[in-house]
């Protein structure tokens, strides 16, 4: 079962409401928020929250780009700021770190990404003139 699930539905709550998300967990390491067209994977290491954003090609591929970084680059202050968190005493430090780089992503894309989240690209030029670009990968779809 994926430990981050059901902190993420909460954290990503009036995101998954507003746009009207599906959210499923693929594994232990993995959960999709689904729209019509358009998926964000999160991918929670223990070292870091990715974050990739699929154009759905067909039923089995998605072309896959890897936004992190570049979600990173306009994060503000206010972006990271959050309220207290309270944790549990056998919730360890990567957990920790993992909910509230969750809190900070939901916060930038609200705050600097609403077209990433409505499956607009509009931000997609921007991405590409930045250093974070990358060719988009074409990859199976999980979910």
């Amino acid at each position: 079962m994926n430990q981050y699930l059901s902190p993420f539905c909460e954290i990503f709550g009036d995101i998954i409401k507003r746009y009207g998300f599906n959210v499923t967990a693929c594994d232990n390491d993995t959960i999709i928020m689904a729209g019509r067209g358009y998926q964000l994977v999160f991918v929670i290491w223990r070292e870091a929250v990715e974050i990739s954003y699929c154009v759905i090609k067909n039923d089995t591929e998605v072309v896959t780009y890897n936004v992190r970084d570049f979600i990173i680059t306009y994060m503000t202050d206010a972006d990271r700021t959050i309220s207290e968190i309270t944790f549990t005493a056998d919730q360890n430090e990567v957990y920790k770190r993992n909910i509230y780089s969750l809190n900070h992503f939901a916060n930038a894309l609200k705050n600097h990404f609403p077209a990433m989240l409505e499956g607009r690209m509009d931000w997609l030029e921007l991405f590409e003139k930045s250093e974070w670009y990358r060719e988009p990968r074409v990859e199976n779809r999980k979910a």
